[in-house]
């Protein structure tokens, strides 16, 4: 199935939110947002794939986590990783076979758990924005 949005279209709707935390930038179709202390998010939308990437600052580490959304929620989701305040939270099973995600992503207020949560079957990441 053909994808109806590009990377561009979603950037150039981006600009047009007033409560953005920051704004992101457009490297040939790939979308760069530097949000986070210590990660930014990588996206991209084409024909073929829509991808949102949370890269690590460390070489060592690199992609934290990525997902593929739905064309239609591609925006959305971009939305809620840049809207002004929000937070994101990852999850890391221990050994990796129940799948690496995110574990909440939206307002901090809404979050139930402190942020140095320890969870046993994992490690959960909350990263701020800058």
């Amino acid at each position: 199935m053909r994808n109806s949005k590009t990377t561009k279209e979603l950037y150039e709707k981006l600009l047009e939110m007033p409560d953005l935390h920051s704004t992101p930038e457009l490297d040939n179709e790939i979308l760069i947002w530097k949000l986070y202390k210590n990660a930014y998010v990588r996206a991209y939308c084409d024909n073929y794939d829509a991808c949102i990437d949370i890269i690590s600052d460390s070489i060592l580490v690199g992609s934290l986590t990525h997902w593929h959304p739905d064309e239609d929620d591609m925006f959305d989701e971009l939305y809620s990783l840049g809207k002004k305040g929000n937070i994101l939270v990852l999850k890391k099973y221990v050994f990796g076979i129940l799948g690496d995600g995110v574990f909440y992503m939206g307002e901090p207020n809404k979050y139930r758990f402190a942020k140095n949560k320890k969870w046993h079957w994992g490690k959960l990441t909350y990263l701020e924005q800058k």
